[in-house]
């Protein structure tokens, strides 16, 4: 009996043991959420487009969740500073029915990658569309040109000239459409033609062509322009027509154009004219 009570006592024990340790172990991961990122690189800062983060951003969590706006509309990102050297990769959350339900970011580096998962508070009730137009395109050394509407299917995707990783997430405008996120790696003469299709919720399908182009900046370029606040756009004014050197041109053609013209008009005047309208004719002829 002895045997048995204490058998039973050290059951007890370990069992208590192990609870206590579950605890202790449950306590750590969740205070983990919340210990600073050391020795990598974080985000100090991020927003989204038609989104609010729920209870405010934080250095030190990597799990949020966000309210939309307009539970019908995709959220996307509409700023964030990085502290340390990182590629910033966006991507969307989906569950088992591909319906979507977070914004993803990824902050990847040469060592890991740190990702930051924002869920939807309020997931929009599924409804059925032939929407299958994209609202945009994440890519944080991608600029597309011109802006995507809901006409147009064909883009240019301008890169830095040394971009040898491309990921393109597109952004759908019905946030029950679908569409994979896209990830290619490329020389650094490349400029491949990119093919998306988007699915909408009722089958219907859309495809979208952009073609790389690259231009005179390398990516460290890139970031430091679009770090500035006043950032718009790294391509505008580098492609050869916005370039000064194109005007230049035009203006040389033109200049010379008109100096022909002019030329042309002196010439005609002092010109001889070697017949007078005075003069007489030397026979007539009979009626």
């Amino acid at each position: 009996m002895m045997k048995t009570k204490k058998t039973f006592s050290l059951i007890f024990a370990l069992i208590t043991a192990f609870c206590s340790l579950a605890v202790s172990f449950s306590a750590y991961a969740e205070e983990s959420q919340l210990l600073p990122l050391s020795n990598v690189p974080y985000l100090e800062t991020i927003s989204f487009t038609n989104a609010e983060i729920d209870g405010g951003f934080q250095k030190n969590k990597t799990m949020y969740t966000i309210t939309l706006e307009d539970p019908a509309v995709s959220p996307t990102l509409s700023g964030y500073h990085v502290a340390g050297d990182a590629n910033v990769f966006v991507t969307y959350g989906y569950d088992g029915l591909n319906h979507q339900n977070a914004i993803i970011v990824t902050l990847s580096f040469e060592n890991g990658s740190v990702i930051y998962t924002f869920n939807y508070s309020n997931v929009v009730d599924f409804t059925l569309s032939s929407n299958a137009n994209l609202s945009g395109i994440a890519s944080e050394y991608g600029e597309v040109q011109p802006a995507i509407n809901d006409t147009d299917t064909e883009y240019k995707l301008y890169i830095p000239n040394d971009l040898t990783q491309l990921d393109v997430t597109p952004i759908t405008q019905d946030i029950n459409a679908h569409c994979d996120p896209l990830s290619i790696e490329i020389n650094s003469s490349q400029e491949p033609t990119l093919s998306i299709t988007v699915l909408a919720s009722d089958g219907t399908t859309k495809k979208y062509t952009f073609t790389v182009r690259r231009v005179d900046k390398t990516m460290d370029e890139v970031k430091a322009e679009k770090n500035n606040p006043a950032f718009v756009s790294f391509v505008d004014g580098e492609l050869f027509y916005q370039k000064p050197v194109f005007s230049i041109i035009c203006l040389s053609v033109a200049a010379g154009l008109i100096v022909i013209l002019i030329a042309a008009k002196i010439a005609r005047r002092i010109t001889v004219n070697v017949y007078d309208s005075e003069e007489k004719p030397f026979y007539k002829t009979n009626a």
